[in-house]
């Protein structure tokens, strides 16, 4: 276990992905300096009461470590940050707030079960296939053709972040405890999914 600076969000940081951040609030501005300074890592935590900017909020138990790739110097003081997701982790407990949010936690090294990667390819069709769909009904959401890694934990990861997902569904995803159950549970999503979307484009009634 160890303490970890926070930054409550949104949506949830997706492990292998990468999340852009604009960062204006004075708190947040420290956390990023000193997180530079001593180039380590913080955690991402989906909010789900509550609004980012202020505090007071209610948020996951489940989160992600990010990494600073690239930070830039934005007009009156603002940064742009871009970070990737480098590993799940549980929230153990939250310490104060001052002077930006911090948490005990405990980082989960996954490691997917003999046989996982063998389901990867069809799962990855089968969001291609819905990712094609959702483009057909003029939907943007982002390139059908992605490469994924080959660890299956990795993978698995990488098309959760890929899925046209809400921010409630993606923490769902993040927060399965194996990456079998994260497979089985983006399966049931997408299943969901390319049924409404074919019936609704059937229909011509899809927007």
């Amino acid at each position: 276990m160890e303490t970890m600076r926070m930054f409550p969000l949104g949506n949830p940081l997706i492990p292998f992905t990468l999340v852009s951040l604009r960062i204006f609030e004075p708190r947040y501005l420290q956390m990023i300096a000193e997180c530079r300074a001593d180039t380590s890592t913080f955690g991402v935590v989906l909010i789900e009461r509550g609004f980012e900017v202020g505090g007071g909020d209610v948020r996951a138990g489940v989160g992600t470590v990010a990494q600073i790739v690239e930070v830039s110097d934005l007009p009156d003081g603002e940064r742009a940050v871009v970070a990737v997701g480098i590993e799940r982790l549980d929230i153990v407990e939250w310490l104060s707030d001052g002077p930006y949010p911090r948490a005990i936690v405990e980082r989960s090294q996954e490691t997917a079960a003999p046989g996982s990667f063998g389901r990867i390819a069809a799962i990855d069709e089968q969001l291609r296939v819905v990712l094609s769909l959702l483009s057909e009904a003029g939907i943007d959401t982002g390139p059908v053709d992605h490469q994924l890694s080959d660890q299956a934990e990795v993978a698995a990861h990488q098309m959760c972040g890929l899925a046209p997902v809400g921010a409630f569904d993606a923490q769902r995803l993040l927060a399965a405890e194996t990456t079998e159950d994260r497979l089985d549970l983006l399966v049931s999503m997408l299943d969901e999914q390319r049924d409404l979307l074919m019936a609704l484009l059937g229909d011509g009634r899809l927007d």
